[in-house]
Formats: structure tokens, C-alpha cells, sequence
């Protein structure tokens, strides 16, 4: 089946072009905002070919595609209206969309996915290139005062130094207002004549109210604040205001209001809380090594199927911010190898042709790209008994990077691609325990087998 046919088939199966609100994609999947679920047929969406995976309920569905996402993407979104739901005001989605509520903790994890997933693949490349200009400045290979290094490195470093900006993009599709007054607000955070501020003599006040300066590029939180209140007016204000003042007010507003309150409430506030998160994360990681990396190993590879992860790596890139480096995601990372590693095992041993070419695409692109998606749904889910070999794996190879401190300098998920951002004194126990969760995870399978949905030994006779 093309890309093509396989884009059709997941329209059809999601209620049809009309039905689609909004829609976008992550690494692996199709993340659809609907109007209705009515007309949502889960069990055949999952059955088109192509499709690893169906996830969420209601109105939030994500359908798991791989490492083709994009391909399918592109097909679908020239089948969807010119003038995507998405893009009218909050006002009339909430009012015409659907009527089903999702639960609090599941809209929060879609708002969180909605402004970070965009900028993932931007941020794996930054840390390649950041990790790769580390190990080149260090062995004496390229001067660091020289043009060659100064360009990669703003190309490397302009995500995050911009990041106010960029977030506060995304957060303004997510809550459905102005996305370039929200720019507005994150450039203010990191205008030029702002940050000079802090080097100027006294105290800074805004009409007589204490300003407490802050450095705000590659802040997480104010932005995204910023633009939640700007979004509340917006919303509001466009309910009572006749259309021919509205567009003025509601900027002006933004601009003389919600920028001053970004900076005398939501910078000081959430630079507090994102570094309180980043200590309270590094405490539960620092006061046992070894358990958060058995823990971390073992269990955080399997955060993606239920959409956790966009709850820790916020925090992760507070981490990688404000300290330069992050604990936690070598530990977090020892699961997918794991997951390589029965991937690995399922194509040694498996006879069916179909099964050979899904454990060996899984094996390759997890090995390369850190992206196991193709793994967690089309064997994990499937043969149960994996499962356990995953655990084990990722638990050995977590406790060794707990226990040995293993830093990663950018945000960045496992995969060969990805090595750069853990470039350092403590790589060597990064690659210890891949290998270790890896090597496990696959023995442990080749051993012991692995069961189809009937229960059936692989390995046994089937197997053989």
C-alpha cells in the first residue's frame, strides 16, 4: 500500500476529512484533533496497512505510523479543507466542536506535546552538533575562536537561546490566539535593550513596581505563561468588543499589559518553579543512583505508549539550561536499547517473512535513531513475554549509568545518530550499558523465546 492509499484509508477510518479539527506529527505519529468520535472506527484504523498503532479516545486519537509519518503526513494534509478548524477562534471551537471532555491530565499532556513536539527533531540535531563541536574543540581539532566553530555553534545554540520565541508560537496554536502578538511576548523576554537592564545601576521598576532580573533565553515556562494569559484576554475580550476595535485592543493590550506582567510575575515565577522541577528531578536521581537507574532503565522505556514523556522532558531541557548537562535521560534510554535488543532476538528467530521485516526495521531504526516506536506496538504489544526481557535489560543497563553518574549535554533520545550529546568523561558508561541492555534484553529472548497472542512459544517448535 503507498502513502497515499494508507493516508486515504486513515482519513476514511478517523470520520472523514470534515471531521478533522486539527492535526499534526511527532517522530512516529499522527496526532488528530476531531470534531466528533462518532463516526471514528479505532479497530479498523488500526488494521490499515501501515499503521502500528491507535491511541487516546474521544476526540484526541493519535494513530502510531513510524518512521514514515511524514510521508503519510504530507499525502493527508492535501485531502484536508484549506481552512483547518484549528485556526478559527477558540470561541467557535469550543462552542461547534465536540462535546466530549477529555480528562484534565490527558489535555494537559496534548497542550505539552502540541508546543514541544515540533521542535524535537531541532533539538536532536542541535545536540548532535553541540556534541560533535565539544569533541572537536577538545581534541584540538578546531579552534575554538575560529569562524567554522563561531557559525556551527550558533546554528547549534540559536534554538535555545530563541527558545521563548519559539515556544510561545506553538503555545498560541495550542490556545487558539494571535500567534504573532505570542511572538511578540517571547521576543520581549530576550529584546536586547531588556536584558541590558540587569547591568544597569539601582533597582529596575516598571512605574514604581520592583523588576526582578532575570535571563530568559532558553526559558521554558514564562513564555508559555505569557501566552496562556494573553490567550484568556483574547478569548474574553473577543466576546464583548465589536470587530472593528477588536484586533487593535486585544494587541494593544498585549503589548502594554500581558508583556509587563510576563516579566514582573511569570519570569521571576517560573524561573523558580523550572528550577525547583530541575532540583526535585536531580534529587530523586542523586539520592540513589543505582534504584533511579534500575527504575529509570527498566520502566521510563515504555513512558511513549502512554504519552508520559512529555511530562519529564520539559524538565530535561530546564536541566540541560540551566546546568549544562542532565542525569536522568541515560538512564530513561537504556530502555529503548533494550527494546533493540529483543528486536534483534525476534529476527534471528522468527521464520514468517512479515515478522522478519517489522523486527528488523524495528532493530535498525531503534539502533540508529533512538526511535522504537515500530518496536513497542508491533512487538511488545503482540508477543507479552518481551516485555519482561525489556525490563530486565533496561534495568541493568540503567543501573549502570545511574551508578557511574553518565551525563548527556543536549537533549537527545538513544541511537548511534545521537551518540554526540553524550560525549564526555562518563561515555564509556553510556556505551557499557547500552550494550549491557542491548546484549541482555536479546539473550534473554534467543533463551527463553517468545509468545504470539495465542500464548505459543516461539523458539519451540514453531520456531524451529
Amino acid at each position: 500500500m503507498s502513502y497515499k492509499e494508507t493516508a486515504e484509508e486513515v482519513l476514511k477510518y478517523a470520520g472523514g476529512a470534515e471531521n478533522v479539527k486539527n492535526v499534526y506529527h511527532c517522530a512516529t505519529r499522527l496526532r488528530f484533533t476531531l470534531n466528533s468520535s462518532e463516526h471514528v472506527d479505532i479497530e479498523k484504523l488500526k488494521s490499515v496497512n501501515g499503521v502500528l498503532n491507535v491511541l487516546g479516545n474521544g476526540t484526541q486519537i493519535q494513530v502510531v505510523i513510524g518512521s514514515a509519518v511524514n510521508k503519510v503526513y504530507n499525502e493527508l494534509t492535501p485531502m484536508l479543507p484549506e481552512t483547518p478548524a484549528a485556526d478559527k477562534e477558540a470561541d467557535t471551537a469550543d462552542s461547534e466542536g465536540s462535546k466530549e471532555k477529555s480528562r484534565p491530565i490527558d489535555k494537559v499532556f496534548n497542550v505539552i506535546a502540541g508546543i514541544f513536539a515540533p521542535y524535537l527533531p531541532l533539538l536532536m540535531c542541535s545536540g548532535i552538533v553541540t556534541g560533535l563541536l565539544s569533541l572537536a574543540s577538545t581534541m584540538g581539532w578546531l579552534d575554538t575562536s575560529s569562524g567554522s566553530y563561531a557559525i556551527l555553534s550558533a546554528a547549534s545554540n540559536s534554538l535555545f537561546y530563541f527558545f521563548p520565541v519559539l515556544l510561545a508560537y506553538t503555545a498560541a496554536k495550542q490556545f487558539h490566539t494571535n500567534p504573532f502578538v505570542a511572538v511578540m511576548i517571547g521576543a520581549a523576554l530576550i529584546h536586547p535593550t531588556f536584558t541590558a537592564l540587569a547591568e544597569a545601576e539601582g533597582a529596575v521598576t516598571f512605574f514604581g513596581i520592583p523588576v526582578i532580573m532575570q535571563t530568559y533565553s532558553s526559558t521554558v515556562i514564562p513564555a508559555i505563561a505569557g501566552v496562556w494569559l494573553y490567550s484568556v484576554i483574547d478569548h474574553k475580550l473577543s466576546k464583548i468588543l465589536p470587530d472593528s476595535l477588536r484586533s487593535l485592543i486585544i494587541t494593544l493590550i498585549g503589548m502594554v499589559i500581558v508583556v509587563p506582567l510576563t516579566i514582573i510575575v511569570f519570569g521571576p515565577v517560573g524561573n523558580y518553579l523550572s528550577t525547583a522541577l530541575g532540583n526535585g528531578l536531580n534529587a530523586l536521581v542523586t539520592f540513589n543512583p543505582l534504584i533511579a537507574g534500575i527504575i529509570g532503565g527498566g520502566l521510563c522505556g515504555y513512558m511513549a505508549m502512554f504519552g508520559l514523556q512529555w511530562g519529564i522532558i520539559p524538565i530535561i531541557l530546564i536541566n540541560i539550561s540551566n546546568l549544562g548537562y542532565d542525569y536522568f535521560t541515560p538512564m530513561w534510554m537504556m530502555g529503548p536499547y533494550a527494546q533493540v535488543g529483543v528486536a534483534l532476538a525476534v529476527f534471528i528467530k522468527a521464520k514468517q517473512p512479515e515478522l522478519k521485516q517489522l523486527s528488523l526495521t524495528g532493530f535498525l531504526t531503534g539502533l540508529f535513531t533512538g526511535v522504537t516506536e515500530p518496536i513497542l506496538y508491533g512487538l511488545l504489544t503482540k508477543y507479552k513475554k518481551l516485555n519482561v526481557y525489556v525490563v530486565i535489560g533496561g534495568a541493568v543497563g540503567g543501573a549502570v549509568v545511574g551508578a557511574t553518574h553518565t551525563q548527556v549535554i543536549a537533549f537527545l533520545f538513544a541511537g548511534v545518530l545521537n551518540f554526540p550529546g553524550y560525549f564526555g568523561p562518563t561515555f564509556i558508561y553510556y556505551i557499557i550499558g547500552l550494550v549491557l541492555a542491548i546484549g541482555i534484553a536479546a539473550v534473554l529472548a534467543l533463551i527463553f523465546g517468545y509468545e504470539d497472542k495465542k500464548g505459543l512459544k516461539k523458539g519451540s517448535k514453531a520456531a524451529r
